[in-house]
């Protein structure tokens, strides 16, 4: 994925509790970027910097580390989004929590791009979960069967191995743990796949199973 180094185009990961992630961390939305625009985010701070990443004018789930950086008038934020890390102008950065109280922009519809799926699968009880760029889709054979939006994503900082995705959304949410591993068995066929899963479920259920992309 555009995000971690491990996982193809949108394969993503998990979090303990998307609560205690974010009290060390803020998330933002983009603002005042010209709709089919795009924030480039750099190696360093300021635009001398190499682009590493590009963030769309209606980006969400922008991740700060707490680093910043002044560079002549510009403050210059260090932030994580689809796994990529980089360095943007703060000054197109929007809180989450004001931009959902701030009026709808009228913009012309923009085509969904074409994406991979990460599909995750367990057994006893049966269970899927569908994570995409925006989405965690959850569905459980005897349980809760919901979609909240992805509003965290990171790879671990000492094992890029492992990375974290959370979403929450009213009285849903999830959080889960991936790692890629040589092999994952779902205990009831010979197929291998390439990534394992633990994920918590409304802060009540714990799930486990294999990935791959779809």
């Amino acid at each position: 994925m555009k995000a971690f180094s491990f996982f193809p185009a949108t394969a993503l990961a998990l979090t303990l509790s998307l609560s205690s992630v974010q009290a060390a961390t803020d998330v933002y939305v983009v603002s005042d970027v010209p709709s089919g625009d795009f924030l480039n985010m750099r190696t360093g701070a300021g635009v001398s910097n190499a682009i590493t990443g590009r963030i769309p004018s209606n980006g969400q789930g922008v991740v700060t580390t707490g680093e910043e950086k002044k560079v002549g008038s510009t403050v210059w934020a260090k932030v994580y989004w689809n796994g990529v890390g980089g360095w943007v102008s703060k000054r197109y950065l929007l809180p989450a929590n004001q931009a959902s109280k701030a009026p709808a922009a009228v913009v012309p519809p923009v085509k969904a791009p074409t994406t991979n799926v990460l599909v995750c699968t367990g057994t006893e009880p049966f269970w899927r979960i569908d994570v995409s760029d925006a989405t965690l889709k959850v569905n459980l054979s005897d349980g809760p069967q919901y979609t909240v939006p992805v509003t965290f994503r990171q790879t671990s900082a000492n094992n890029t191995t492992i990375a974290v995705i959370g979403g929450a959304t009213g009285t849903n949410n999830t959080q889960a743990f991936m790692q890629k591993v040589d092999s994952c068995s779902d205990g009831m066929s010979e197929v291998k796949y390439p990534y394992s899963i633990t994920a918590v479920l409304n802060n009540k259920q714990v799930v486990s199973g294999c990935c791959k992309v779809q």
